[in-house]
């Protein structure tokens, strides 16, 4: 019998053993809120079980997860569910030894996954090797390396490729392997693209046709006409009046439309309107100037890109400087003078601006041409650095070494898995011999026939299997039409059948010695979990055979535990110590490890479940631990809240937040922050009450505990204070 777990490790347990007052007994329940770790407790007690050599696991029966997932056939061809695995009589007790000797020859998952995650290792360490001669090859050129989506073999294949290419440019494999890449003509590249833009101010043909015409045309002496920019002057400050006002420098009276008048006049006459066009055309012709002075500065940087050969285009365009600044000076003499005849060469500017346009032109094509000379080298450089990586890598021994080591693997691994494949396909061909009993399946049916499932169990002695049937229609079920509630009854009814050497379920096999039953109610309704826990009684029930129930349920665990007197060791008549058959525990997660306690006291649900929510009020939020400690609350306060308003009100309440305007009429809740704090608390209990994988705020959860409880000390003070001592 397994009294204890020794030095107990896994998950949530670091080295766990336990006291001496908390030894395990013939009958053991234990509960535990789901995250606390059942399901690791009841591996710890298998091992526990299987460290003594005398013992076997024929020894030993354990219905968890995993006894569900194995204990149903599936074709998956059809995906329908066949039956459940099921061996009796000698014929199938042959049957099932030779299945075991043919699993002994399959080899095992996690030895194949091995072999699978180190070739997966091989092939990305061989494409780490490619990359490194990548990146050593190419210096600093910009030059990619192949898709990480790609296979070795295709990456192989690619760097062949630009090898290829490379021979096109350079034959000579010896001459091409020292290629290495650099950036220096890429970086000449950004360099001349870089260059700033030469420009230059052009003059408007149509305003030069008018200057010529202004020039050639004369000019009177109009001494009524003030000047150009007396006009000017006196328009701008006239925008600052408007009729009606006194001039804003003076004081003085203004005749603002007399004015206005004066000034359109003025504008109009021939002298003005010539002056102005004369003024346009000396600002475009310092503008040409200003650019020529712009273009002088980059002189230098252009050389040194392109050439010196492009200087005699710079030397040409500051040549022109001072033409332009005569020019100008022409230009600005007609202005102050335009009633004075004067010339301008209007043939030696048309020779400046082309001479200026073409010598920018001539610059322009320069840089072009180098331009594309550039990257003409650049192309070839890449194509023949990327073929001298290609040429290093098809070469590398390691590489070559590597991959061969990588295939004979691949290929030894498919005869792995084509050796399981046949030898899975030998037990399936097997296991289609066993023998059938039709007491299982009356046993099943019978079940399903008292609990309201509309599913029953026949034989199909075609396919030598079991089949489920629906009761209402004689057609076989797919899976999906079976819940998970189903599915896990199914196993459990297998395992408790099993469990037995008769069919009437009176006496355990001989060879069981050890039987351990994790969560068996999972998943299921009411009235099937009513039945199961019937069925978990009579295990308890059963001597000579050391077992253990566990349970996620308060409820569950208190209707196992009723009445069986655990840890009520008495004394008989003669004095000797007679010790109870029955324990019962908690196991209790504190800073992240599990540990087992005492449960001596049997409360009411609702007294426990109320009391472990004050307790959790009462915390402080630096003390919350992870969500596996926390998640259940929400659950625990829905039933607190509904438990105790149905006695309190006298109305049954299903907590959902659309009862909000009822909770707070019967409650009369007057205050708007404390419906504000029932609305988060029914939120809290709606939403997370019934799923874990929802979002979990442990702030929000501790806040709706603590109104929780003050809700209820406000309306009931007597029955507060009585749970809560």
């Amino acid at each position: 019998m397994v009294t204890k777990l020794n030095n107990f490790t896994l998950k949530s347990f670091v080295g766990y053993t336990n006291p001496n007052d908390l030894l395990f007994r013939a009958k053991n329940i234990l509960f535990g809120y789901n995250g606390k770790g059942k399901s690791s407790i009841a591996i710890g007690i298998k091992n526990e079980f299987l460290k003594d050599i005398t013992k076997k696991p024929e020894n030993l029966r354990i219905f968890d997860r995993d006894y569900i997932s194995n204990s149903l056939l599936l074709e998956n061809s059809e995906g329908k569910i066949k039956g459940v695995e099921a061996s009796f009589g000698k014929g199938g007790v042959d049957i099932e030894n030779k299945i075991k000797e043919l699993e002994k020859l399959i080899i095992k998952e996690d030895e194949i996954e091995k072999i699978d995650t180190g070739i997966a290792k091989s092939r990305k360490d061989i494409r780490t090797e490619i990359d490194k001669i990548h990146d050593r090859r190419k210096g600093e050129a910009n030059i990619q390396k192949k898709s990480r989506e790609e296979s070795v073999e295709r990456v192989i294949e690619l760097y062949k490729k630009d090898f290829r290419d490379a021979k096109k440019i350079e034959v000579n494999e010896e001459k091409l392997i020292k290629i290495n890449g650099d950036n220096a003509i890429e970086k000449q590249i950004a360099q001349n693209e870089n260059l700033r833009p030469l420009n230059f101010s052009k003059i408007q043909t149509p305003l030069i046709e008018e200057v010529k015409a202004i020039f050639t045309e004369e000019f009177g002496e109009d001494i009524s006409i003030p000047e150009f920019e007396v006009v000017q002057w006196i328009e701008s400050g006239l925008k600052l009046h408007k009729e009606g006002d006194n001039c804003k420098f003076c004081d003085g009276t203004l005749d603002f439309l007399d004015v206005k008048s004066k000034i359109a006049e003025f504008k109009e006459n021939k002298r003005h309107k010539a002056t102005e066009k004369l003024k346009q055309f000396r600002e475009q012709l310092q503008n040409l100037l200003e650019s020529i002075k712009i273009i002088e500065k980059e002189s230098k940087t252009y050389s040194t890109n392109i050439g010196i050969e492009i200087e005699q285009h710079f030397t040409a365009i500051s040549a022109k400087k001072s033409t332009i600044e005569s020019l100008v000076d022409s230009c600005q003499s007609k202005i102050d003078k335009i009633e004075t005849q004067e010339t301008f060469d209007f043939k030696l500017l048309a020779e400046t601006l082309k001479v200026v346009e073409e010598s920018i032109s001539g610059i322009s094509k320069s840089k072009n041409e180098q331009l594309l000379e550039l990257r003409k080298k650049q192309n070839n450089l890449t194509t023949l650095v990327k073929g001298a990586i290609g040429l290093e890598i098809i070469k590398s021994i390691t590489i070559q070494d590597r991959l061969k080591d990588v295939k004979e693997k691949e290929f030894s691994l498919k005869e792995k898995r084509d050796n399981n494949k046949q030898k899975q396909q030998e037990i399936q061909d097997l296991k289609q011999q066993k023998s059938l009993t039709k007491d299982f399946a009356d046993f099943v049916s019978q079940i399903l026939n008292d609990i309201n499932i509309s599913l029953k169990v026949d034989l199909d002695t075609d396919n030598k299997n079991y089949i489920i049937k629906s009761t209402n229609e004689n057609a076989t079920l797919t899976i999906k039409d079976i819940s998970e509630g189903e599915k896990n009854l199914l196993a459990l009814f297998f395992f408790y059948y099993e469990l037995f050497a008769d069919n009437k379920q009176q006496s355990l096999k001989s060879e069981i010695d050890l039987i351990i039953v994790d969560d068996p109610i999972s998943s299921m309704d009411d009235s099937n979990k009513f039945y199961i826990l019937e069925l978990m009684k009579n295990l308890l029930e059963l001597s000579n055979k050391q077992t253990f129930v566990m349970t996620h349920s308060w409820d569950d665990y208190c209707n196992l535990s009723y009445g069986k007197k655990a840890w009520d060791d008495r004394k008989d008549k003669d004095g000797n110590k007679v010790e109870s058959k029955f324990a019962t525990f908690e196991i209790r997660k504190t800073n992240g490890k599990s540990e087992l306690s005492q449960l001596k006291n049997i409360e009411k649900p609702y007294k426990y479940l109320f009391k472990e929510i004050f307790e959790f009020s009462e915390k402080r939020e630096d003390d919350l631990k992870t969500d596996c400690q926390i998640y259940h609350y929400p659950n625990v306060m829905r039933r607190v809240f509904e438990e105790w308003y149905g006695f309190k009100i006298g109305k049954d309440l299903n907590l959902t937040s659309s009862q909000q305007d009822r909770i707070i009429n019967d409650l009369a809740i007057k205050d708007n922050a404390e419906k504000t704090k029932l609305g988060l608390l029914l939120k809290v209990c709606n939403i997370l009450s019934h799923s874990i994988n929802g979002s979990k705020n442990p702030q929000e959860i501790h806040q709706s505990a603590k109104y929780l409880m003050k809700l209820i000390a406000a309306n009931d003070k007597l029955h507060f204070n009585n749970m809560k001592n």
